[in-house]
């Protein structure tokens, strides 16, 4: 073979292989590319029917940051990705795509300057300014755009799902106060609440004997709370979905220990793009509900802490000046509220509630316990009223020595006799019945703090 005809192949192969390279560059970099692969199918349609997909802005133009899609590593990536889709029985991508913030406010896309001061209307009646949030944080770590633009729902490339502001906003935060606050959604309104008033909405004076129609303004400026109308507005707490951690993950106790640290589970999750809000929130609703049964349903925002004492009786802990831990036999056992209260009643005020019953003793135990319950309350009682007396006793002697006692003594004879007043409303509000033993204990222990007291003031 002659040199000329050597030099000849030598470039045809060259140019083969250059057009086999810059083919594959190009192929590989079409979104019909993606779209190929079976578990891209969703997302490639999800893709062409949004405005990306009209303007036909490529997958690789937001999944690589700008001139890093045809670098090595991004190939290498890319076929990383090939590989393990090919040999997947998965339906759906597991880990979110990362995109670059850069790859959305390139000068031909959004640019910084042209669009952060821009008002945009988010809703039909919320108004939303980007810039507002640039210096915004997670637990310190740094919102991405993605942040708010999440891939949430199939049919949707991405979008801002309005639960994900739910969750910024509410969570942790306390009702209309700071980043919960409504006024930075809503204009305030102005017109009278009260409907005789709304026909002409004209306010008239006061002094007059006329009153003033009520405005949302007017009980803003009252300092009226606005959970007196609103409350079932803002339902759920974005609490943690441990379990969803192991759809990720392996499971250890390291990793269930490590997902309780806020700081690192944003910095990994929110800052390093490798997960949704809702791949480990439960979303907090915003919307209009029963506006009573918000509020009766919830105990705890008017009775905090229901029964609180009755468990801890049961526990056997909580009293003033005991160490160790009674608990009685039931709560070894893990024996809830239902083994006992099985009977139908009311309380005093004729409100339905489940009532012990003294069967329940027998149906356990023996018939021979059936009172049992019954003598333990009458025996608890005895002592309770004891107490009382002491209680009392002690009380007329701090104020009898007030003025004439070193303060210091009073002083101390006062927490005495409030460390036994804790005591004895402990039996008293968790119903001595649930732990005799403990209750006695607490009993006792009060009367000797009260006698304690008597004698400190007598010095």
């Amino acid at each position: 073979m002659n040199k000329k005809l050597f030099l000849l192949l030598l470039i045809i192969a060259v140019l083969v292989a250059a057009g086999g390279i810059i083919g594959s560059e190009w192929y590989t970099s079409q979104s019909k590319f993606c779209g190929s692969c079976h578990i891209m199918k969703k997302y490639y349609a999800s893709w062409k029917s949004s405005k990306h997909g009209e303007k036909d802005i490529a997958c690789v133009d937001c999944h690589y940051a700008p001139g890093e899609h045809t670098t090595l590593k991004a190939k290498f990536k890319g076929l990383g990705q090939l590989f393990s889709y090919l040999s997947s029985k998965d339906t759906a991508v597991r880990k979110p795509a990362q995109i670059s913030d850069l790859s959305c406010m390139t000068a031909d896309c959004h640019p910084k300057e042209k669009f952060a001061d821009k008002k945009l209307n988010f809703s039909e009646k919320i108004p939303y300014i980007h810039k507002t949030h640039f210096d915004k944080t997670v637990e310190g770590q740094t919102l991405h755009c993605s942040t708010c633009h999440q891939h949430v729902r199939g049919e949707k490339h991405f979008q801002v799902p309005v639960v994900a502001c739910y969750l910024c906003h509410f969570k942790n935060a306390e009702f209309n106060k700071d980043r919960s606050k409504c006024s930075l959604c809503h204009a305030i309104p102005a017109k009278p609440l009260q409907k005789q008033k709304k026909e002409t909405g004209v306010a008239v004076d006061a002094s007059e004997g006329e009153e003033k129609p009520i405005t949302h303004e007017s009980l803003e400026k009252a300092k009226v709370s606005c959970q007196s109308c609103h409350y079932e507005l803002v339902q759920g707490k974005g609490e943690i979905k441990r379990e969803n951690c192991f759809d990720c993950h392996e499971y250890s106790e390291e990793m269930l220990k490590k997902a309780g640290d806020k700081k690192v589970m944003h910095k990994e999750h929110v800052a390093a793009q490798n997960a949704n809000c809702f791949d480990c929130h439960e979303p907090i609703t915003h919307k209009k509900a029963d506006f009573m049964d918000s509020v009766r349903l919830n105990c705890q925002s008017c009775h905090p802490e229901t029964h609180i004492s009755q468990t801890l009786l049961i526990a056997g802990t909580g009293g003033k000046g005991i160490e160790e831990t009674y608990p009685i036999a039931h709560n070894e056992m893990r024996m809830n509220c239902f083994a006992c209260h099985t009977k139908d009643g009311t309380d005093n005020k004729g409100i339905k509630v489940k009532r012990g019953e003294e069967q329940t003793c027998a149906d356990c135990h023996t018939e021979r316990q059936k009172n049992l319950a019954k003598q333990w309350k009458e025996d608890v009682d005895e002592e309770l009223m004891n107490a009382r007396a002491v209680e009392k006793t002690a009380a007329q002697a701090i104020e009898n020595a007030r003025g004439k006692a070193p303060a210091r003594s009073i002083n101390k004879a006062v927490v005495l006799l409030k460390d036994g007043r804790e005591n004895l409303t402990l039996v008293h509000a968790g119903g001595g019945v649930h732990n005799k033993k403990y209750s006695m204990l607490l009993l006792e222990t009060a009367v000797e703090k009260f006698e304690e007291a008597i004698e400190e003031v007598k010095k």
